[in-house]
């Protein structure tokens, strides 16, 4: 049934009930190390109610509550109040039928019944309905001999002590009102040598205030500038820099209730020394100033990895839904040029997304689901681990189609009325994407992929870029976009227009410039390029890739003094910038 609100936040609005119950039970996400326990034909299983007045809390609740609401509310946990006792239990059990008869609680966005994943968080016909019939009959206590044990929960590290702990430098202060915080904390990871990980884990300091983080790691120490830069602990923005990574095809993110993940054996990946650790904490206020100060666990092991996973996306970053539309489509399409095995898919979006669906067409025609969500909510995100990994041979298409309600139907709509809502890191713009993280089964396999992955992607730029210059031709993120995407497909001269439209829409911006440096270069023409260059760095003096080609083209002019000055500029931004600490010390040692 269609509904609408009138709330003029930039948040979307919730019912009384389900913000009450906003944390009842675990996040939907992968990383429990438990398979469901029930086969999926009981979800469709019809309750048969029980003789009247014999469904008690000690018995038939207790064990439901406990195993599935009580891991978040617990003290100290994000939940909002603690499930632990009859009293706890008694006082909500008409909010607890309502949200878990709606499915609201547990939160668990994917459809059963498609695909098995680790973890699921989801309630059977019979829990559902021993829920109802208690609530309906006055929530009996029933005989304390009845009551199981209830659960018990460690405050230290669930997998045990890490070899290798790392902080924020100093806690960050939430304020006690305001909108949602997204703020960013690099962190230098303290090794004298390459350490093997199998493991990391996220403890957030006060759940109660953040949403969720995301990690990625960053070996040019750009992060660390913008966080020196930034007063106060930490950098704002919800775009991490382009300089940071994730390893190996992981994913790395947390969001509560999420269990920690051990690799399987030689599926881990490698931690290389002078790494920083960066950290996205999305925040949100609680009504009182807060402090957060989140600490990373991680486990090593001595096995190296044997094999790589590799992450593809599936998006199309060129969304531009008009105020109103309430069935606006993006789709996009891959072929596997090499059998894979998939292990875990993300999905992403923002708040008017309303559905999800990611899949697999298989050679034979047949339809492999990787992901369902019909009902799409930005305040549950997670990724999925499959309970077995899914074969997806060659010439298999991947799918992603994701619709959005941009209409006052959509409750979780932020503008009332609706606006046109274009692609964008903010949450009040829009995203959408599917990550799925895949193993090849050799390293050949894995360089086919990855060369075949990075050609799509980079002519999905350009074709996605063109689209956004059809619509608006001063979109000047667009023309360097395109410039870009050129360049890296071998098209220089077909590239430097874009460049060229970028420098004249976006003169303060250093990277046309950049480019139009390496194309000069590239033709031999060494003075307009050392003219470029110089503009990079006059407009952001931490380029250090200007630096190197400075560096190089001063190496070639016989200059020796003033390439070495560039390459010991480039090296001290950027201390893995490889070409310059080559050319330095040739040139050192041909000095």
């Amino acid at each position: 049934m269609a509904r609408s609100h009138k709330r003029k936040s930039s948040r979307p609005a919730k019912s009384h009930w389900f913000a009450l119950l906003a944390s009842l039970a675990i996040v939907g996400v992968i990383a429990s190390i438990v398979v469901v326990k029930w086969p999926r034909e009981k979800l469709a299983e019809q309750y048969v109610r029980r003789p009247s007045g014999s469904v008690t809390f000690n018995k038939d609740i207790a064990p439901i509550i406990f195993q599935h609401c009580a891991i978040c509310h617990h003290p100290g946990q994000a939940a909002p109040f603690a499930l632990l006792t009859y009293a706890d239990v008694k006082k909500r059990a008409e909010q607890i039928a309502e949200v878990t008869q709606r499915r609201f609680m547990p939160p668990w966005l994917p459809e059963p019944g498609h695909v098995r994943y680790l973890g699921e968080r989801l309630l059977t016909a019979q829990e559902l309905g021993l829920i109802q019939q208690w609530a309906e009959e006055g929530a009996i206590e029933g005989p304390p001999g009845d009551l199981p044990p209830a659960p018990r929960w460690t405050n230290h590290w669930q997998l045990g002590t890490p070899d290798l702990v790392i902080e924020m430098p100093e806690p960050f202060a939430v304020p006690a009102e305001g909108k949602d915080i997204y703020r960013n904390f690099a962190i230098p990871i303290p090794l004298a040598a390459a350490r093997h990980v199998d493991a990391v884990e996220f403890r957030p300091g006060n759940p109660k205030v953040v949403h969720h983080a995301a990690m990625r790691l960053d070996r040019t120490r750009y992060s660390r500038r913008l966080d020196d830069k930034d007063p106060g602990p930490g950098f704002a923005g919800m775009s991490l820099p382009e300089t940071t990574e994730v390893p190996s095809g992981d994913f790395l993110n947390w969001q509560p209730g999420k269990l920690p993940y051990r690799a399987p054996p030689g599926l881990g990946w490698t931690l290389e020394p002078d790494t920083d650790f960066v950290l996205q904490l999305h925040l949100h206020p609680t009504g009182k100033p807060e402090e957060v100060r989140s600490e990373i666990g991680f486990y090593f092991t001595e096995r190296a990895p044997a094999h790589k996973t590799f992450k593809i996306i599936l998006d199309w970053p060129a969304i531009d839904i008009p105020a109103g539309a309430s069935n606006y489509v993006i789709e996009d399409r891959y072929l596997l040029p090499v059998e894979v095995e998939a292990l875990a898919v993300f999905p992403h979006a923002h708040y008017v997304a309303k559905e999800m669906q990611a899949y697999a067409q298989l050679p034979d025609g047949s339809r492999q689901w990787l992901l369902w969500i019909k009902d799409w909510d930005f305040n549950w995100q997670g990724d999925y681990r499959f309970a077995k990994p899914l074969r997806l041979p060659k010439g298999t298409a991947l799918h992603m189609r994701f619709t959005y309600d941009n209409s006052t139907n959509n409750v979780r709509n932020p503008n009332q009325p609706p606006q046109r809502v274009v692609f964008g890191p903010q949450t009040t713009d829009e995203m959408g994407e599917v990550w799925l993280q895949v193993l090849p089964h050799n390293h050949a396999d894995l360089t086919t992929l990855a060369r075949d992955y990075n050609v799509t992607t980079v002519q999905k730029t350009v074709a996605v870029n063109q689209q956004r210059l059809h619509r608006d031709p001063a979109d000047k993120r667009a023309h360097l976009q395109i410039g870009k995407a050129l360049f890296i497909l071998g098209r220089p001269r077909e590239a430097q227009p874009y460049f060229l439209a970028a420098v004249q829409r976006q003169p303060e911006h250093d990277e046309p410039h950049y480019f139009l440096g390496l194309i000069r270069r590239m033709e031999q023409q060494f003075g307009p390029a050392r003219e470029e260059f110089e503009t990079a760095l006059r407009l952001n003096p931490a380029n250090y890739k200007a630096h190197g080609n400075l560096g190089l083209i001063f190496l070639d002019q016989g200059e020796l003094s003033l390439a070495e000055t560039h390459f010991r500029a480039a090296l001290e931004l950027n201390p893995q910038d490889t070409i310059a600490r080559k050319s330095l010390e040739s040139l050192l040692k041909n000095k």
